[in-house]
């Protein structure tokens, strides 16, 4: 989500059928922070794997699309996610696109959720996991769509403003995901813990999104950007 992540010699590369993935080790590293449980070793292997899963279906819902418009796609994970290769074309196939990441793990969630409903009696941590991919890509397919660049939904709201206007709305995507962003960071530090969120990493995330932002508007502003 942040850049281009670069090639390491320890990268484990596989394809989804057609698609090339590449995964950095520094999402593992990630992955591992966000679902770790120091009181029970094999719950945080079991959440590291539902993460991992869970942010793949993400950016294959991304890649997907993408071939079906003609493009070709290759998805990267690193640290804070990933990301899908894709070709800029109009602005319906762009937000189609778009919108077939959080898609694809609300389809995840919806597909977990079936599984507990119609297998019922399962085997404790058969129904940890199906739970934490509930809990993972309701949460992540939501916060994905808060419109701050670089994240889906300022994806999509950057692509409406430039095509209500091609001349100033990268420039006001800018200041919408700064403002948003500064906001989200304080509402998750405040309120996030009590939705299973972790309060402090909502805050730097979505704070370095904000600073990120300004810095780019303010650069945009005084014409630094062409």
């Amino acid at each position: 989500m942040i850049g281009r992540i670069p090639e390491t010699q320890f990268d484990l590369r596989f394809r989804v059928g057609p698609i090339p993935v590449r995964v950095h080790p520094i999402f593992w590293a990630t992955a591992a922070f966000l679902a770790w449980d120091g009181s029970d070793p094999p719950n945080t292997f079991l959440g590291v794997l539902c993460v991992f899963l869970s942010i793949l279906v993400h950016e294959l819902g991304h890649a997907t699309m993408t071939r079906k418009f003609g493009w070709p796609s290759e998805i990267v994970l690193g640290a804070f996610g990933g990301y899908a290769t894709t070709a800029r074309t109009t602005t319906f196939r762009n937000l189609v696109v778009l919108f077939a990441g959080p898609c694809a793990g609300f389809l995840l969630a919806g597909t977990a959720i079936l599984c507990v409903v119609g297998f019922g009696d399962m085997p404790q941590r058969a129904t940890q996991a199906l739970g934490f991919l509930v809990f993972i890509n309701v949460g992540w397919s939501l916060l994905n769509l808060v419109p701050v660049l670089p994240m889906d939904g300022g994806q999509i709201a950057r692509e409406i403003l430039v095509w209500v206007n091609p001349h100033k709305g990268e420039q006001r995507a800018m200041w919408f995901s700064a403002v948003v962003g500064a906001v989200t960071a304080v509402g998750g530090y405040l309120f996030g813990p009590y939705v299973g969120l972790d309060g402090t990493f909502l805050a730097i995330i979505f704070g370095l999104f904000a600073y990120q932002n300004f810095a780019g508007w303010q650069m945009r502003r005084r014409g630094g950007w062409s």
